[in-house]
Protein backbone atom coordinates (compact mmCIF):
# COMPACT_ATOMS: atom_id res chain seq x y z
CA UNK A 1 0.00 0.00 0.00
CA UNK A 2 1.17 3.54 -0.74
CA UNK A 3 0.17 6.04 1.89
CA UNK A 4 1.69 9.05 3.58
CA UNK A 5 3.97 9.56 0.56
CA UNK A 6 5.79 6.28 1.25
CA UNK A 7 5.90 2.98 -0.57
CA UNK A 8 5.35 -0.13 1.52
CA UNK A 9 8.03 -2.78 0.95
CA UNK A 10 5.36 -5.38 0.18
CA UNK A 11 4.25 -3.42 -2.89
CA UNK A 12 7.70 -2.78 -4.39
CA UNK A 13 7.75 -5.98 -6.45
CA UNK A 14 4.27 -5.22 -7.80
CA UNK A 15 5.37 -1.72 -8.76
CA UNK A 16 8.43 -3.06 -10.57
CA UNK A 17 6.28 -5.55 -12.49
CA UNK A 18 3.78 -2.82 -13.37
CA UNK A 19 6.65 -0.62 -14.55
CA UNK A 20 8.07 -3.38 -16.78
CA UNK A 21 4.63 -4.06 -18.21
CA UNK A 22 4.08 -0.34 -18.77
CA UNK A 23 7.40 0.01 -20.58
CA UNK A 24 6.84 -2.90 -22.94
CA UNK A 25 3.10 -2.67 -23.51
CA UNK A 26 2.45 1.06 -23.41
CA UNK A 27 5.51 3.22 -23.90
CA UNK A 28 7.18 1.19 -26.65
CA UNK A 29 4.01 0.40 -28.59
CA UNK A 30 2.23 3.78 -28.57
CA UNK A 31 3.23 6.67 -30.77
CA UNK A 32 2.10 9.09 -28.04
CA UNK A 33 5.52 8.78 -26.43
CA UNK A 34 7.53 9.64 -29.52
CA UNK A 35 5.17 12.50 -30.38
CA UNK A 36 4.98 13.97 -26.85
CA UNK A 37 5.83 17.65 -26.70
CA UNK A 38 6.06 19.51 -23.37
CA UNK A 39 5.03 22.71 -25.18
CA UNK A 40 1.66 21.18 -26.12
CA UNK A 41 0.78 19.30 -22.92
CA UNK A 42 2.16 18.77 -19.44
CA UNK A 43 3.98 15.66 -18.27
CA UNK A 44 1.58 15.01 -15.40
CA UNK A 45 -1.47 15.05 -17.71
CA UNK A 46 0.32 12.79 -20.18
CA UNK A 47 1.19 10.17 -17.56
CA UNK A 48 -2.25 10.47 -15.98
CA UNK A 49 -3.88 9.60 -19.31
CA UNK A 50 -1.58 6.65 -20.04
CA UNK A 51 -0.96 5.30 -16.55
CA UNK A 52 -3.99 5.96 -14.34
CA UNK A 53 -5.72 2.64 -14.86
CA UNK A 54 -6.41 -0.25 -12.53
CA UNK A 55 -3.60 -2.17 -14.23
CA UNK A 56 -0.97 0.43 -13.21
CA UNK A 57 -2.55 1.86 -10.07
CA UNK A 58 0.50 1.33 -7.81
CA UNK A 59 2.89 2.63 -10.44
CA UNK A 60 0.74 5.73 -10.98
CA UNK A 61 0.80 6.48 -7.25
CA UNK A 62 4.61 6.37 -7.25
CA UNK A 63 4.83 8.58 -10.35
CA UNK A 64 2.37 10.99 -8.75
CA UNK A 65 4.60 11.23 -5.67
CA UNK A 66 7.65 11.84 -7.89
CA UNK A 67 5.88 14.56 -9.85
CA UNK A 68 5.02 16.36 -6.62
CA UNK A 69 8.61 16.42 -5.37
CA UNK A 70 10.07 19.87 -4.93
CA UNK A 71 12.74 20.96 -7.36
CA UNK A 72 14.43 22.92 -4.64
CA UNK A 73 15.53 26.49 -4.94
CA UNK A 74 16.97 26.32 -8.45
CA UNK A 75 14.72 29.09 -9.78
CA UNK A 76 15.50 31.35 -6.84
CA UNK A 77 19.24 30.71 -7.18
CA UNK A 78 19.06 31.49 -10.89
CA UNK A 79 17.33 34.76 -10.03
CA UNK A 80 20.16 35.71 -7.68
CA UNK A 81 22.78 35.05 -10.35
CA UNK A 82 20.80 37.16 -12.85
CA UNK A 83 20.62 39.96 -10.26
CA UNK A 84 24.37 39.81 -9.85
CA UNK A 85 24.88 40.07 -13.61
CA UNK A 86 22.65 43.13 -13.98
CA UNK A 87 23.89 44.80 -10.80
CA UNK A 88 25.27 48.30 -11.23
CA UNK A 89 26.48 50.71 -8.58
CA UNK A 90 23.93 53.25 -7.33
CA UNK A 91 21.02 51.42 -8.94
CA UNK A 92 17.70 51.86 -7.18
CA UNK A 93 15.24 49.09 -6.37
CA UNK A 94 12.81 50.05 -9.13
CA UNK A 95 15.60 49.73 -11.69
CA UNK A 96 16.44 46.24 -10.46
CA UNK A 97 12.80 45.23 -10.70
CA UNK A 98 12.53 46.65 -14.22
CA UNK A 99 15.68 44.92 -15.37
CA UNK A 100 14.49 41.60 -13.95
CA UNK A 101 11.19 41.99 -15.80
CA UNK A 102 13.08 42.58 -19.04
CA UNK A 103 15.38 39.59 -18.40
CA UNK A 104 12.37 37.40 -17.65
CA UNK A 105 10.63 38.45 -20.85
CA UNK A 106 13.76 37.80 -22.92
CA UNK A 107 14.05 34.31 -21.42
CA UNK A 108 10.44 33.48 -22.27
CA UNK A 109 10.81 34.93 -25.76
CA UNK A 110 13.61 32.58 -26.72
CA UNK A 111 16.73 33.25 -24.65
CA UNK A 112 18.05 35.80 -27.10
CA UNK A 113 17.42 39.46 -27.57
CA UNK A 114 17.58 38.85 -31.33
CA UNK A 115 14.48 36.61 -31.21
CA UNK A 116 12.20 39.30 -29.80
CA UNK A 117 9.73 40.77 -32.25
CA UNK A 118 9.26 44.47 -31.58
CA UNK A 119 5.63 45.44 -32.05
CA UNK A 120 4.05 48.89 -32.04
CA UNK A 121 2.52 48.26 -28.63
CA UNK A 122 6.00 47.65 -27.22
CA UNK A 123 7.16 50.99 -28.61
CA UNK A 124 4.18 52.65 -26.95
CA UNK A 125 5.03 51.02 -23.60
CA UNK A 126 8.64 52.18 -23.87
CA UNK A 127 7.54 55.71 -24.66
CA UNK A 128 5.14 55.70 -21.71
CA UNK A 129 7.82 54.25 -19.46
CA UNK A 130 10.19 57.08 -20.37
CA UNK A 131 7.50 59.65 -19.59
CA UNK A 132 6.77 57.98 -16.25
CA UNK A 133 10.48 57.96 -15.45
CA UNK A 134 10.81 61.67 -16.18
CA UNK A 135 7.74 62.35 -14.00
CA UNK A 136 9.30 60.24 -11.23
CA UNK A 137 12.52 62.28 -11.40
CA UNK A 138 10.56 65.52 -11.20
CA UNK A 139 8.62 64.23 -8.18
CA UNK A 140 11.85 63.21 -6.48
CA UNK A 141 13.31 66.69 -7.03
CA UNK A 142 10.15 68.26 -5.64
CA UNK A 143 10.30 66.01 -2.57
CA UNK A 144 13.96 66.82 -2.05
CA UNK A 145 13.35 70.58 -2.29
CA UNK A 146 10.41 70.33 0.15
CA UNK A 147 12.50 68.35 2.62
CA UNK A 148 15.28 70.96 2.49
CA UNK A 149 12.80 73.72 3.35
Amino acid sequence: MIEAKRVDENVCDEILMEFEDYLYNVSLKHSDFSEFSPEKSSVDEFFYETMNTSKYRNLWKVVEILLLLSHGLATVEKGFSINKKVEVENMKELSYVSQRLVCGYINTAGDSIHNIKIANIMRTYVSNARQKYMKYLEDQKLLLSRNKK
